[in-house]
């Protein structure tokens, strides 16, 4: 408890630019436990000056950010002009891709829905690597190791980023604070709208890494509130082969619900 709490109030003096009070650690745990499960889940609530975490060892560590990459992806392509906007079509090559929503035309915008990794392939590749370290640098991106290959380094390559890092780029994001147009934040807002749950709408990004037969499942985002951001979060925890891939999502929208983020209803949450 001594160690934990004047970290989380240096990570919210950083991101707020001003100290405030942070809680206790949360009783998180049954969530991951209940999934058979170890990780961490990174809560920050600036309307209530408070930033929590679960697992404060892991919420500092990073892993490989899979598809949760594809939200600075998004925002690159958009400003170097590697894609012109959401609608733009990228046209499917008749391969076999390794899930069936793949196999078909896309545009960013169902790219980010279906999580399809070839289209953002093609973006990084347009970009090159020249351009993509350079604005890694200015996201302040994780480690910004591009080793890996340009189409590979966010995959299975030398990226790494952690929830706490996640969720500081989050809020950056949606307050104004990266080095990016108004207009791709815009799209890339619009492009995560996850699920609606009464008058919250959770934006969120899934990623998956797998090394074998294990690996680290991500779900990133924020929730808003009548339009308004009322917390940010980062999931990630070790997953097998066998782990339901629902399992980010209901120990995520648990932990929401407890925290008072989203309504504890359930059956008021659509997917969008």
């Amino acid at each position: 408890m001594k160690r934990f709490a004047p970290t989380l109030a240096m990570m919210l003096a950083s991101i707020n630019a001003q100290p405030a009070p942070t809680e206790g650690v949360p009783r998180w745990e049954r969530h991951f436990a209940f999934q058979g499960v170890t990780g961490t889940f990174v809560l920050d609530e600036p309307g209530a000056e408070r930033l929590r975490a679960f697992n404060e060892v892991r919420a500092s560590e990073r892993f490989l950010p899979a598809s949760t990459f594809k939200i600075a992806h998004a925002l690159i392509g958009l400003e170097t002009g590697a894609v012109a906007d959401e609608h733009e079509v990228f046209q499917w090559d008749g391969k076999p891709k390794r899930f069936d929503a793949w196999e078909r035309d896309h545009t960013l915008s169902t790219a980010m829905r279906d999580s399809a990794a070839w289209v953002f392939q093609a973006i990084a590749r347009r970009v090159g690597k020249p351009a993509m370290g350079e604005w890694l640098d200015r996201l302040d991106y994780g480690n910004r190791d591009m080793t890996g290959g340009i189409d590979q380094f966010w995959l299975q390559g030398g990226l790494r980023i952690s929830a706490q890092e996640q969720v500081r780029f989050l809020r950056k994001l949606v307050e104004g604070r990266l080095p990016v147009t108004a207009r791709s934040r815009r799209i890339v807002r619009e492009m995560l709208v996850a699920e609606r749950c009464g008058d919250a709408v959770i934006r969120a990004k899934t990623g998956t890494a797998m090394a074998g037969k294990e690996g680290i499942a991500w779900w990133v985002g924020w929730v808003e509130r009548r339009g308004e951001p009322v917390a940010y979060f980062a999931l990630n925890y070790r997953t097998l082969e066998e782990t339901p891939r629902k399992a980010r999502f209901e120990i995520g929208r648990a932990i929401l619900e407890e925290a008072g983020v989203i309504p504890k209803a359930r059956e008021v949450c659509k997917a969008a």
